[in-house]
């Protein structure tokens, strides 16, 4: 997003209707990127976006060389033409790796499609893939059913199903057996999911029905104290995290300790987050946004106002040196003996010298704010800390290296033993859990309101039916799905998917 910003910028005087919503701007970009667009003004991924896109994915690209950074997307984009433009390169690629597997096959976009068609020559097709075309839950980010259509076009693959199921019991089977023949966009001769578990091994099977959504998440903690079930082999499933979080507030208001897991990019803490932004200004001492974030930071955690275009005044004396500018700027305005000692420490350990970890260790082991989020941020660095320091020995860890790791995980803080997972159903595929409460299942909350609009047959509600057989196909032993006759005070059906799974209500609560 630094970037992005930076070319903004750049770009501000010669293209005046770049809007202020930049987030979708990188969205976008990265949407580019996963559909192996290379900068064309004409090209078909370019309908409905601003005149000014190709300049600004150029740029970008162009940026992201210079800086000798690349984000996910971009390493898609430049992994292909490195490959594509370079036939020696793709060639002696082959003869490195002569067979290929590629697992999750179905949730690829095409600039991975690209990539893999450069790597595996069609004259020699070494490629084994896994994939299941009932899973395709993420045509957002460029997934296709068209895809596995296409690699059986390309390749001449050989199919081998493996219909056997050892997780579900039969009933979760035949639920989802019914429910995903109603999709068109499957391969033709794909044969049903076939139970391996016996039926004597599954407790129960509910549908369940509430006045509203209060009552229906309510539900979940009676219902898990009735059964005598351990916190820990429940989830919560929903189609949104709006859903999940009144779960979770309900859980925690009845005594259980819920999990609502979220990816969180950054720190939030205005102690944490301006520590954070400090170490990227060490690692990047002449860059104005990691300048800005850090005066912003510093102004949230200590109230003191420190000015961009003021640090850059003081910087013109020291070379650029912004990190520098901005601690001897900071020390003459600090208003504590706490934020004076803390600012030395700066300097001895980042301005001075790169002692970066000596520094982190003594602030974590201050308590600067008293806030319940600070002790729960800070616990969750060290974490990702200690998971680094195990995994590089410690005198190899550069700044840059230490950044680039963090960077990439997410902030949240890890899930505590015994406590509930509450899942969006994206967050759930993969895993799986004895007894899954799936929860929201009405007509434009499961199905999305999107898919509603486009249709029975639309790839979204082809897509949303995929989600609720992910969704039931996580259970282990037993099923509740419920859903309530009003949410936030609007009427609601309740999901086609429940009849078309063939599901009868056995009880209605109140």
């Amino acid at each position: 997003m630094v970037l992005l910003e930076r070319v903004i910028e750049e770009m501000k005087d010669d293209t005046p209707a770049i809007p202020i919503d930049r987030k979708n701007l990188l969205v976008l970009v990265d949407r580019l990127f996963s559909e192996s667009y290379d900068g064309e003004p004409t090209a078909t991924g370019l309908a409905n976006t601003p005149a000014f896109v190709p300049e600004l994915f150029l740029r970008y690209c162009e940026t992201l060389q210079q800086s000798n950074r690349l984000d996910y997307g971009s390493l898609l984009h430049f992994a292909r033409k490195l490959l594509a433009d370079n036939p020696g390169v793709a060639r002696l690629t082959r003869l490195a790796w002569r067979f290929v597997c590629v697992d999750e096959f179905q949730d690829t976009n095409r600039a991975q499609y690209d990539i893999l068609r450069l790597l595996v020559a069609k004259e020699r097709p070494n490629l084994f893939v896994v994939a299941d075309d009932d899973q395709i839950i993420y045509q957002w980010n460029g997934a296709s059913p068209e895809r596995l259509q296409a690699l059986r076009k390309d390749y001449g693959m050989e199919v081998v199903q493996l219909p056997e199921n050892f997780r579900c019991p039969p009933v979760i089977i035949q639920l989802a057996n019914n429910l995903i023949l109603h999709n068109r966009t499957r391969t033709a001769d794909k044969k049903p999911l076939v139970a391996r578990k016996s039926a004597k091994q599954y407790p129960g099977l509910k549908a369940l029905v509430f006045d509203n959504e209060e009552t229906e998440v309510a539900a979940i903690s009676t219902t898990i104290r009735e059964a005598g079930w351990n916190a820990e082999d429940c989830a919560v499933l929903a189609r949104s995290t709006k859903l999940l979080e009144r779960a979770a507030h309900e859980l925690t208001k009845r005594g259980l300790q819920p999990y609502l897991a979220q990816r969180k990019n950054e720190f939030e803490c205005a102690s944490v987050r301006w520590m954070h932004a400090a170490l990227r200004l060490a690692n990047a001492r002449h860059d104005r946004e990691f300048l800005r974030r850090t005066s912003v930071a510093w102004q949230a955690f200590t109230e003191t106002v420190i000015e961009v275009n003021e640090v850059e005044a003081v910087a013109v004396l020291n070379g650029g040196d912004f990190l520098r500018a901005w601690v001897e700027t900071a020390q003459e305005r600090a208003g504590s003996e706490t934020y004076r000692d803390l600012l030395k420490r700066v300097t001895d350990n980042l301005v001075e010298r790169l002692a970066f970890i000596e520094l982190l260790e003594w602030f974590w082991s201050q308590n600067w704010l008293d806030d319940p989020l600070e002790a729960e941020e800070m616990n969750t660095w060290k974490e990702l800390h200690g998971a680094l320091m195990r995994e590089h020995a410690p005198e190899n860890i550069t700044l840059h290296l230490y950044l680039q790791e963090v960077d990439l995980k997410s902030k949240a803080a890890a899930r505590l033993p015994g406590s509930i997972p509450c899942l969006t159903v994206h967050g759930a595929k993969g895993l799986e859990f004895k007894h899954v409460f799936l929860i929201g299942m009405a007509d434009e909350i499961f199905p999305s309101y999107q898919a509603v609009k486009k249709g029975y047959e639309s790839r979204e509600m082809e897509e949303e039916r995929r989600n609720c057989f992910v969704a039931i196909t996580r259970v282990q032993e037993s099923l509740n799905i419920s859903w309530a006759q009003t949410y936030n005070g609007y009427a609601k059906k309740p999901s086609r998917f429940i009849e078309e799974m063939g599901f009868k209500f056995q009880k209605t609560a109140k």
